[in-house]
């Protein structure tokens, strides 16, 4: 259990859902999940209780993991891409981001977007 795209593939498998293929109605089952989960992440919040924020916030990424895998699509490498998105948006000089006032990352000159066309299975 170290890869969290494997190991929600292992549990949706286990629990007869499919993989890899697009099942709409799995994956609006996966958005309803999400939705839950941001509900209880906004209660553990509002509640200050730690335990419960970062049991929603792992409860996020299941349920998101779940929804990619319901999409039908190489999730694991569109999320390398947007990784590699992401790492364009640091400058080389000062190995740091810009950021707006509010904290907001500032997509400077250099910035890359994903290119997430590929990634479709079907």
């Amino acid at each position: 259990m170290t890869n969290p795209f494997e190991d929600q593939k292992i549990f949706m498998k286990a629990c007869n859902q499919t993989v890899g293929v697009l099942n709409q109605e799995q994956f609006d089952l996966y958005r309803t999940l999400i939705a839950e989960e941001v509900k209880e992440l906004d209660e553990a919040i509002d509640s200050n209780n730690e335990i419960e924020k970062l049991d929603a916030l792992l409860d996020i990424m299941v349920v998101t993991l779940g929804a990619l895998h319901s999409l039908g699509v190489d999730e694991e490498n569109a999320w390398k891409e947007v990784i590699l998105s992401n790492m364009s948006k640091i400058d080389p000089e000062t190995g740091k981001v810009l950021k707006r006032e509010d904290g907001k990352v500032i997509k400077p000159d250099t910035f890359k977007p994903p290119r997430l066309e590929n990634y479709f299975l079907d």
